[in-house]
């Protein structure tokens, strides 16, 4: 699971800012360099909810093997596509939605063939799995395309998937996995998820914004405050993650929901008001820890309040509210900027990361007192 985990997230991160640039140089507009991130992620949303439908009729398991080698296989796909843009973002749009089916999957059967009591482990190392690959990833990929040519970029970023998912594929025909309870719909959890996906979607908002907007954020202090900003970040992301993971275990997840809030809030605050070196590290440190817990946490959280037959639906939940909260933070922000300039994007940075640390502590209270009520 985890070394699928890694082939899928080391594709997905690769080829984050490669696609852009080549569409760009195949000629492509403006708005065709943004249609190669809004159809990925806007194909990745639609899949991880059909994936919940389609979970209830065919293996998990299954549907992970083909999610790994078609987003594998599409990726090879560009090899010839050529300077064709519409054929660049009919391919990648074929990666989202395999992507989509993949993270779903992935966390779903992690957490279901853990221990309930080590579940915060078990999603604290796939989110470790899941974190590696986004630190280093972005810019392999970019270095790939600029000394090697898109070709091989291509090939390099294909064959970890395409390997990893008819490996799978052969595994567990040969090997059934462990048995999990059937995943189902049900309409009527969706009320205890829905504060936790809101508080999920805030939370990401400001990350669309930080992809967005943080290296004009930090320009103040170099050339080379970007790429610092984004390799400390994906550090303390991938660090702060197993550790969350622990901690869900032996507190219990809301606690560790709440004070990741805080500590990513003051992440944008450090970020938007400190300038220099100190600032800049010690913010996107502050923030990559945040995020890397919340991550986790809130995941748990769903999971701890629901029956195992409908923890599918998490899965599909906690997956789309973190894609769409990006994508939505992204618009949001990139409005933002064009009004008002990149001053009020740091500005609204932490009440967004406030408004959901009050959203996180108002949820962990309508919890405890529904508990102390039964």
């Amino acid at each position: 699971m985890l070394a699928v985990t890694v082939a899928v997230f080391t594709n997905l991160a690769m080829f984050q800012a490669v696609l852009p640039v080549q569409v760009a140089r195949s000629g492509g507009s403006p708005v065709q360099v943004g249609q190669a991130t809004s159809f990925f992620s806007a194909s990745t949303v639609l899949c991880e909810l059909f994936t919940v439908l389609l979970a209830t009729r065919v293996s998990m398991a299954l549907l992970l093997a083909a999610g790994v080698s078609i987003m594998g296989a599409a990726t090879l796909g560009y090899l010839f596509a050529g300077s064709s843009i519409p054929t660049l973002l009919v391919l990648t749009a074929v990666r989202g939605g395999a992507f989509g089916i993949n993270v779903v999957t992935t966390s779903y059967l992690t957490a279901a063939y853990a221990a309930s009591h080590e579940r915060g482990r078990a999603i604290g190392i796939y989110g470790f799995a899941v974190s590696v690959p986004a630190t280093f990833g972005i810019s392999l990929g970019l270095v790939i395309q600029a000394a090697l040519g898109p070709d091989l970029a291509y090939v390099l970023g294909a064959m970890p998937a395409v390997l990893a998912g008819a490996t799978f594929g052969v595994v567990i025909r040969r090997s059934p996995p462990p048995a999990v309870t059937p995943p189902r719909f049900s309409a009527a959890a969706l009320p205890q998820l829905l504060p936790m996906v809101g508080v999920v979607a805030m939370i990401t908002m400001t990350f669309g914004a930080l992809l967005s907007f943080g290296p004009a954020l930090v320009a103040r202090d170099g050339p080379a405050a970007a790429p610092l900003l984004f390799i400390v970040f994906g550090i303390a992301r991938a660090v702060s993650r197993p550790l969350a993971g622990v901690l869900c275990d032996q507190s219990g997840a809301m606690p560790v929901v709440l004070a990741s809030a805080l500590v990513l809030a003051a992440g944008c605050l450090v970020l938007g008001a400190w300038s220099g070196m100190g600032g800049l590290i010690t913010g996107a440190t502050l923030y990559g820890a945040g995020l890397g817990g919340i991550s986790n946490a809130t995941y748990v959280a769903m999971l701890d309040r629901i029956k195992v037959s409908v923890q599918a639906l998490a899965s599909a939940s906690w997956s789309t509210a973190f894609d769409g909260g990006v994508a939505l933070g992204g618009a949001v922000f990139a409005a933002v900027a064009q009004l008002r300039g990149i001053g009020a994007v740091s500005m609204l940075l932490p009440i967004v990361a406030a408004l959901a640390s009050v959203a996180a502590g108002a949820d962990w209270a309508r919890v405890g007192l529904r508990r102390d009520s039964t």
